[in-house]
């Protein structure tokens, strides 16, 4: 069977949209004369914009966690102009399920373990929880099957720097006096409330770590609303640090990142996206169930993921009343620096400054 026009729905944040850009090449890959539409969040649209198997790009003004029924009509409305036959709904909440149900949507593909799985026509159901825990994009991919694709198991994102974006951040770093040839590292210090992180102190030694034992420019990023924090961690720091918070565009830290010889973040989208561009990365993971890299770690051939010292998987943060409390405090500068050197010892790994 073929199909004239396609909806992928993922309405949740950046890191999710990444892991889910394996799907766009499979469908356009299935169907060549096939439109792909991807509705997305304000956050993971520039993912879906830069990737050249998507035809188009709906914003969703509501972004999908807490979401409630808000605006549901008005989305099932805007997605019925759309006049697609085909909708896969990636990450399914009540609203999103029922506005592809509303919109008229003849092929409605979705995860089929929820309450409001009776909305689509085609569930999956899956487990993300009994072991072995498979990562999350090769969830998203189950649900290419109902469309007759058998996806390729080794599918991972792949984020393509553009020139303009490259000529951006070489223009950024050399009004910071950072020549062209000059080796970098890049730490992302937030992790927009999604997962447990460092403290800025901690960032802060780490940075002082690498920058001394590299002989590298360290780069601090975050979004404008994480600005608070990175300006504590550069002035928590003996050494000056570029701050950057707020000053990038998605694509243009992807350039950076590309640019980058390391990366540092924690379980948030910027790990993703480094690992998409192949920079060598350390991602800082806490121990909670929905957060574990089993399912959500960054995939690259260099990635290297930490987790505290704890022994235990916890499935909701006690704070205060847990003995390890505050867990990601556990994991040593020391480690990550370490694991760090073993990963730009690698024959293909960047190597330091000149």
């Amino acid at each position: 069977m073929s199909y004239r026009h396609i909806l992928l729905v993922r309405t949740d944040r950046l890191g999710d949209m990444i892991v889910t850009s394996p799907l766009f090449a499979e469908i356009k890959g299935a169907f060549p004369q096939c439109q792909l539409t991807v509705l997305a969040s304000a956050a993971g649209a520039p993912v879906a914009r830069g990737h050249s198997a998507v035809d188009a790009v709906e914003v969703d003004p509501i972004e999908a966690k807490g979401s409630g029924w808000r605006g549901t009509l008005a989305l099932a409305q805007r997605l019925r102009r759309l006049h697609c036959d085909a909708a896969i709904v990636v990450f399914a909440k009540h609203r999103l399920a029922m506005a592809v149900r509303l919109a008229g949507i003849p092929l409605r593909i979705g995860p089929g373990q929820r309450g409001y799985s009776f909305l689509f026509n085609r569930p999956v159901r899956q487990d993300h929880r009994t072991p072995p825990i498979r990562h999350e994009t090769a969830h998203c991919l189950d649900l290419l099957r109902p469309l007759g694709i058998e996806p390729a198991s080794a599918a991972r994102p792949v984020w393509q720097v553009a020139a303009e974006d490259a000529a951006t951040v070489d223009r950024i770093l050399a009004q910071q006096g950072i020549r062209s040839a000059q080796a970098i590292i890049t730490i992302h210090a937030g992790s927009g409330g999604s997962a447990l992180n460092w403290s800025p102190a901690r960032y802060a030694e780490l940075a002082d770590c690498l920058a001394a034992e590299r002989g590298v420019r360290i780069i601090v990023t975050g979004t404008a609303q994480e600005a608070d924090l990175v300006a504590r961690v550069c002035a928590a720091m003996r050494t000056p640090a570029v701050d950057l918070a707020g000053r990038l565009t998605v694509p243009q830290l992807g350039a950076l990142l590309a640019r980058s010889s390391l990366f540092v973040g924690s379980s948030t989208g910027p790990s993703h996206l480094a690992a998409a561009v192949g920079t060598p990365s350390v991602a800082l993971y806490c121990p909670l169930v929905e957060c574990l890299p089993g399912r959500w770690r960054p995939q690259g051939d260099h990635c290297t993921v930490l987790l505290p010292p704890v022994g235990q998987v916890c499935p909701t943060c006690l704070g205060p009343r847990c003995p390890y409390f505050p867990c990601m405090e556990r994991i040593a500068p020391r480690a990550v620096a370490d694991a760090a050197a073993q990963l730009l010892a690698r024959p293909s790994a960047p190597q330091g400054a000149d």
